[in-house]
């Protein structure tokens, strides 16, 4: 199974829909390149100024600065995408309330190889949560390409309606392929991928 592109006409409802069923989804040019590049010139003194990761699983060639909403006034505009809301809003319907948890730019340096695979929802200390109960949903931006050859995020389709223990290998994924001006790729963190 790929992961299926949507140009960014698509609305929120069928996003949402196609993350229920695949888990992960592209949405294709959602904003103008401009406002990209303009986030990046925000961007780029904090994430010249950040150390690389202090670990294996952070990227010790790979530098990672948070705090975006503080940092860009672009990047507020980013967070607050009616389309990105719309299909957030969808996958997490059973939820009464979503919040923001956590805004970063990551720069993967050369020769960084790529991180364990994993589920993001770990953040929650391993909590067993129902199946089929999803407690977020990431965003990712694409600023530069996302190729095989510069480290693509790498998901595995599907793999939101597995069990959590579930061993993968990289040959198990597939590379979410982006071009900068495309917009953002939209998974919710059930999904096992390798955030590079």
């Amino acid at each position: 199974m790929s992961v299926e592109h949507l140009a960014a006409t698509a609305s929120g409802t069928d996003v949402a829909a196609v993350l229920a069923r695949d888990g992960c989804a592209i949405v294709d040019r959602v904003v103008p390149p401009a406002l990209l590049e303009r986030a990046r010139a925000e961007l780029t003194p904090h994430l010249d100024a950040t150390a690389f990761g202090p670990d294996e699983f952070s990227g010790r060639r790979t530098r990672r600065t948070g705090g975006l909403i503080a940092r860009s006034t672009t990047c507020r505009d980013l967070i607050m995408h009616p389309l990105v809301l719309d299909a957030v809003r969808g996958v997490l319907a059973h939820a009464t309330t979503i919040q923001l948890h956590l805004t970063q730019v990551i720069a993967i340096g050369p020769d960084e190889p790529g991180q364990q695979i994993h589920r993001d929802q770990w953040a929650f200390d391993f909590f067993p949560f129902p199946s089929g109960y999803e407690v977020q949903c990431n965003t990712i931006w694409a600023m530069t390409d996302f190729t095989e050859a510069n480290g693509a995020t790498r998901v595995i389709p599907g793999s939101h309606r597995y069990e959590d223990k579930q061993q993968f290998t990289y040959e198990d994924t597939e590379a979410a392929i982006l071009r900068c001006l495309a917009g953002p790729t939209v998974m919710p963190s059930v999904v096992m991928n390798l955030d590079r």
